[in-house]
Formats: C-alpha cells, structure tokens, sequence
C-alpha cells in the first residue's frame, strides 16, 4: 500500500510543479519578473522533491509512470489555468469586405476603441478594424463582430507589449 501511495504523492507534485512551470512560462515570455521568478521556484522546488523520489528507487515503475503521468496532465492543466487568466493583451483584426464601418461602430459603441483601415483585397475594398484588448475580453470582442458581420476574417495576436490607448472602463 506504501508504494500505491507514493506513487500518488509523485504523481500530485508532477501535476502540482509543471503547472506552475507552464504559468512560469507565460511570466517569462510577458516579462512579469517578479511572478517569472516566484513560479520558477515553487515549480523547481516541487520538481526536486519528486524526481527525488523517483530516483531514490528507479526500480519501482510504479514511481516512474507516476512521474510520466503527472507530466501529462500537468501541462494539460497548466494550459487550462493560462487560458482561464488570460492575462496579458491581444491585438484582434477584423477585416470585411462589406461591413467594416458597422463594425467599427458596434465594437466602439460596446466601449472598446478601435482603429479603422482600408485595403484592396481579392476583387474590392476592405475595412480593417483593429483593437488592442486584455486577453479577458477578446471572446466578447468577438461575439460582438460575429453579430456584426458573420463572414469578417479574423486574427488574433498576443500583443507582449502595450502602452498607452484607449481602454474600456471596467464593468461590475
């Protein structure tokens, strides 16, 4: 039953540390130091502690698929918190070859500040809509669009860096 349990407790620190890993990750890449630093050393700190005990006794595979598991469903989770915070920005472009003013004008009347352009695509004119946006609100953002213009080509970009703008007052 002891080895049942251990390889438990390996698997939970596997689980625990390559969440917290993948979450040090994202810190990095939006150049948020502090938090970067702090999830490093919880992630490293737990990662220690199980490969520790796998290693203590390589011949339980019970410990090694443990270990191997708790890799797995680790990242899984870790992916699942990074997209529930969304932290960080996104740039969204919208560009529709019929309805970009409409769409310009919903998106700014719901308080979100957009910049229009204008282009030649395939076989006419096309409105570009551009808006920067805290990750949180590019589902809005776009619920809104499809109302708009169902047929709009749509990308959306991490912006790593942003300053300055328009921003939409929060809502309670």
């Amino acid at each position: 039953m002891d080895v049942l349990w251990e390889a438990l407790l390996i698997f939970g620190l596997r689980v625990l540390g390559i969440s917290i890993s993948t979450l040090s990750t994202l810190m990095t890449v939006q150049g948020r130091k502090f938090y970067a630093v702090a999830t490093g050393f919880i992630s490293t700190l737990v990662y220690v502690i199980a490969i520790g005990k796998v290693v203590s006794d390589l011949g339980n595979i019970w410990n090694v698929a443990a270990y191997c598991t708790g890799f797995a469903v680790g990242t899984l989770l870790g992916m699942a918190w990074e997209q529930r915070l969304a932290l960080g920005f996104a740039e969204v472009r919208f560009i529709s070859t019929a309805k970009g003013q409409a769409l310009a004008h919903a998106l700014r009347e719901a308080g979100y500040g957009v910049t229009e352009l204008y282009g030649y695509g395939k076989e006419s004119m096309v409105g570009i809509v551009e808006a920067i946006v805290p990750r949180k609100n590019v589902e809005t953002l776009l619920k809104i669009a499809r109302s708009v213009d169902d047929d709009a080509v749509v990308t959306v970009r991490e912006a790593r860096t942003v300053q300055h703008g328009y921003w939409r007052p929060a809502r309670r």
